[in-house]
């Protein structure tokens, strides 16, 4: 990766309308209830988008954005998100797509003229 430093407040949320999957344990599930004021079974009955045939479970799915994104962009669910999220980050993948999307994202198209100039 390069240096560039990336301000996760300007990012359109890249990590949460992508492609993937957001699997929760059971300990997810607990504390997001709690958050959320649920039932554990009242929040899989609103929540749970899907099942895998092992048995686990997931609040996002494939392309679809995830549901506790909000309109500001912001996670919903930020201080009881699950696992799989707290252990995400766009700069440190093997996959960097979505870390070069936000970094592209974040330059002003002054620097990304001037990058494309010494390109040539």
């Amino acid at each position: 990766m390069t240096g560039h430093a990336l301000d996760c407040l300007k990012c359109p949320s890249f990590c949460c309308r992508m492609a993937g999957y957001v699997e929760v344990s059971r300990a997810d599930i607990r504390r997001l209830a709690k958050f959320l004021g649920l039932t554990v079974r009242a929040f899989e009955e609103r929540h749970i988008v899907e099942k895998t045939r092992k048995g686990a479970k997931r609040i996002k799915s494939g392309y679809n954005v995830c549901q506790f994104l909000g309109e500001d962009r912001m996670c919903t669910v930020y201080e009881a998100r699950p696992r799989d999220c707290r252990g995400y980050v766009c700069w440190n993948q093997q996959d960097d797509t979505v870390y070069q999307f936000a970094r592209f994202f974040q330059t002003p198209p002054a620097q990304l003229r001037d990058e494309e100039r010494k390109e040539k």
